[in-house]
């Protein structure tokens, strides 16, 4: 769906979270709500300044949230902090092998620095299919299937 549409449908994950409440009632009870709750919001917390930079979707974040209701609060960070070094692994792999590494560190050094002196937000990510932009669904993926893998 991300690679397809370059966005997670709504739909998709309103389904993800009804189930996995449903789903964490049935087996755990109202404790297994409240799980489900608390690794809900551990996403929309620790992600957000990434968001608010443009630098990682709603989608993800999403994502993470639907997770969280699954898993809980300790694993979904787990899951986060898996996913955030996948990520950066397949991100440097992906500066190498295209050979922008010095012009994608430019790109986010002079980011920063004219956000640090107009203070005016604008995104970080370019809209559109660029070969920089980076699909994090992957590491997700991939975090995902390290866990049921039972690898952490």
């Amino acid at each position: 769906m991300d690679f397809l549409m370059e966005r997670v449908v709504n739909g998709f994950i309103v389904v993800f979270f009804l189930t996995g409440f449903f789903w964490q009632m049935g087996a755990n009870g109202i404790a297994g709500t409240l799980s489900g709750g608390l690794g809900l919001l551990l996403p929309c917390v620790l992600l957000f300044p990434l968001f608010y930079f443009r630098m990682l979707g709603a989608g993800d974040i999403k994502l993470f949230s639907g997770l969280g209701i699954f898993l809980g609060v300790t694993a979904v960070f787990k899951l986060i902090l898996c996913s955030l070094f996948l990520g950066g692994l397949l991100s440097f792999a992906f500066l190498i092998s295209c050979g922008n590494f010095k012009e994608r560190f430019s790109y986010f050094f002079n980011y920063v620095y004219e956000y640090s002196q107009s203070r005016v937000l604008c995104a970080y990510r370019k809209k559109g299919s660029r070969p920089e932009n980076f699909h994090f669904t992957v590491p997700i993926f991939l975090s995902v299937m390290l866990y049921v893998g039972g690898f952490y």
